[in-house]
């Protein structure tokens, strides 16, 4: 296993670095204009990164059996999440930006809490399909219990709106279900209904709909809505790139050309800049924390680990492939992060909380080996 948990960590090491590269250039342009400094985002994005260093070394030495164990953690985080998505309402606090209200202002830090419903939703659900054993195949306690804790989150999470933290949160809710036990049909039922609220609020937004438009009418220039003009634009970027990249610091669509080019849309630049041999990279090493994350769980030493470090490697790959997916033209426009390299703070604390939650997991999987090893010994030496 630590051949295991270096290969992650060498892999998260890797996308860290490459992404403050990519921020440098692809943030330049905007910093300058915006705080006339250049380096204005990489300077935050390296003081978060600071602070989610610390984050992770807790998380990987924090017992994750004390989720379990001291219920009033899990509430306490649940409860603390559910006011924050709800303070985002609150004037002063919160604050409707570009549409949407999904900022919390803290003094100079500004905060994303549905970033931290994703983490809560792995927390909560492996917690309670842990605790309820095999209990999880009756409809209340194994679906309609955690169907109701994942849907206020993910009625909160649509009143921002925020769709695509709205299908993480559901989707990695509804696959710890799944692998727990819960019985499918109680799953499809509750699937569909919730499925069907959230597709009449999406059917009720015109800016949303006006994206699924422009992208099922795809990305040529016969395409004239605004709502497509950011995708042409990432997909010109990877033109403009090929097989080798115009160059570090050549970008030309960063140059305002390009909305949300040092976030959302990162991946384009890192294509244009760095050429098709940059996407397979990072698709490849997205692939690696995959496997190593399948590994830890299924090697996981009780059913508590296996459910997390499922549940985290899901969130981290899920999301990359969302991301990946919407800026090569591939799904409808949505602004989610691309995990490790997007800039943002509470985005990069919480790849890094799932991170150290599967490096935990792990470490605990070495523990119970030396223990089972250390037994095998002593009952050997005791009949010989």
């Amino acid at each position: 296993m630590r051949k295991t948990l270096t290969t992650l960590a060498l892999t998260v090491v890797l996308l860290l670095g490459l992404g403050i590269v990519l921020l440098a250039t692809a943030s330049a342009v905007r910093a300058q204009g915006l705080y006339a400094d250049p380096h204005f985002f990489v300077k935050r994005q390296l003081l978060w990164l600071a602070l989610s260093a610390a984050v992770v070394f807790a998380v990987s030495r924090f017992d994750y059996h004390w989720w379990k164990e001291t219920p009033i953690l899990p509430v306490g985080f649940y409860a603390l999440v559910v006011i924050a998505l709800l303070l985002v309402f609150c004037p002063g606090i919160g604050g409707k930006v570009k549409g949407s209200y999904r900022w919390l202002n803290l003094g100079p830090l500004r905060m994303q809490p549905s970033e931290f419903a994703k983490i809560l939703t792995v927390i909560t659900m492996g917690v309670w399909m842990d605790r309820i054993g095999w209990r999880v195949h009756q409809f209340w306690k194994g679906a309609v219990y955690p169907a109701a804790g994942l849907g206020l989150l993910a009625g909160l999470l649509v009143m921002e709106p925020d769709f695509g933290s709205t299908f993480v949160v559901a989707v990695a809710g509804g696959a710890m279900m799944f692998v727990s036990g819960s019985r499918f049909l109680y799953l499809g039922v509750l699937g569909l209904a919730g499925a069907s609220l959230v597709g009449a609020v999406v059917a009720s937004n015109a800016n949303r709909m006006a994206r699924i438009m422009a992208w099922m009418q795809g990305h040529g220039e016969e395409n004239t809505s605004s709502a497509a003009y950011q995708l042409q634009q990432a997909i010109l970027a990877f033109e403009n790139g090929g097989p080798w990249g115009v160059g570090f610091n050549q970008s030309i669509q960063k140059y305002n050309y390009l909305p949300e080019a040092h976030t959302d849309f990162i991946f384009a630049i890192g294509g244009e800049e760095f050429g098709f041999l940059f996407s397979i990279a990072v698709v490849l090493a997205f692939a690696i924390i995959l496997v190593c994350g399948v590994l830890i769980s299924m090697r996981a030493p009780d059913r508590l680990g296996r459910l997390l470090a499922f549940g985290m490697t899901l969130l981290l790959v899920f999301q990359a492939a969302i991301n990946i997916g919407v800026v090569t033209g591939c799904l409808p426009t949505k602004g989610l992060a691309l995990p490790f390299i997007s800039y943002g703070g509470t985005n990069l604390i919480t790849a890094l909380f799932a991170v150290g939650t599967m490096m935990n997991v792990g470490r605990h999987i070495d523990v119970f080996d030396e223990r089972m090893h250390t037994q095998v010994v002593r009952n050997a030496a005791k009949h010989v």
